[in-house]
């Protein structure tokens, strides 16, 4: 079942492949275009956060890039992967594997090693490698426990937004998820020496995340696949 989701980036497939292509090239471009204009400064601090923007993006994307076409009404996706000779489990434990841990390690890797050969042959605004980064003194496990679970839940929102009939209804859901995944991962770096607080946090998004989980299955349970 996983070989079979994997084999759906290819170029051949659509647009997911080349997408991903392109947004891994991202990063090294905006380098370029912001170290020439100097628009922003283009420290290792920046290229890190950017590739992590990416990554993410990527990765909580994923769901709805290849899983959108997939439903009862559309005969010529939903019957096919319906008919699969997997269960429902498989289908749904394939798809988080996909886009919580393959895509965003093989997206980050790529990344860090496009960037540390740029490093190495000493291209403009690239002086220092990626573990220079101030941004790594802020990566207490706490504030990490915190990132990993909002990524976490909300891809499997994604999942579950995927199979929502009314577009109007996915286009809010989606909306209320991307809000999450990026400002959820911003409190505990400023509450990090906060007494209790960041942990209070982290409480808050475990909830979220065992709920969407739940609420994500369930729908994969309900639908055509």
């Amino acid at each position: 079942m996983l070989r079979h989701d994997v084999r759906r980036f290819s170029p051949s497939y659509g647009v997911v492949g080349p997408m991903m292509i392109s947004l891994v090239l991202f990063v090294p471009l905006m380098t370029f275009i912001d170290g020439v204009t100097g628009m922003m400064d283009v420290d290792v601090s920046y290229r890190l956060a950017m590739m992590t923007l990416i990554t993410l993006f990527d990765a909580a994307s994923l769901p709805i890039q290849l899983y959108a076409n997939i439903d009862r009404k559309k005969r010529n996706s939903g019957i096919y992967y319906a008919m699969l000779p997997a269960s429902k489990l498989e289908k749904y434990l394939s798809i988080t594997i996909l886009s919580l841990v393959l895509v965003p390690v093989a997206v980050m890797a790529v990344n860090v090693a496009l960037d540390t050969i740029l490093v190495t042959v000493h291209a403009p605004y690239y002086s220092q490698y990626l573990w220079q980064s101030g941004l790594m003194g802020w990566l207490t496990l706490p504030v990490l426990g915190n990132c990993l679970l909002v990524f976490i839940g909300a891809t499997l929102g994604f999942i579950f937004a995927n199979g929502i009939k009314s577009s109007g209804w996915r286009n809010i859901v989606s909306f209320l998820l991307w809000v999450w995944l990026i400002g959820g991962m911003i409190p505990p770096v400023f509450l990090d020496g906060i007494p209790y607080a960041v942990w209070i946090v982290i409480a808050v998004n475990a909830l979220l995340t065992a709920l969407m989980a739940i609420i994500s299955w369930n729908k994969m349970k309900k639908m055509a696949y």
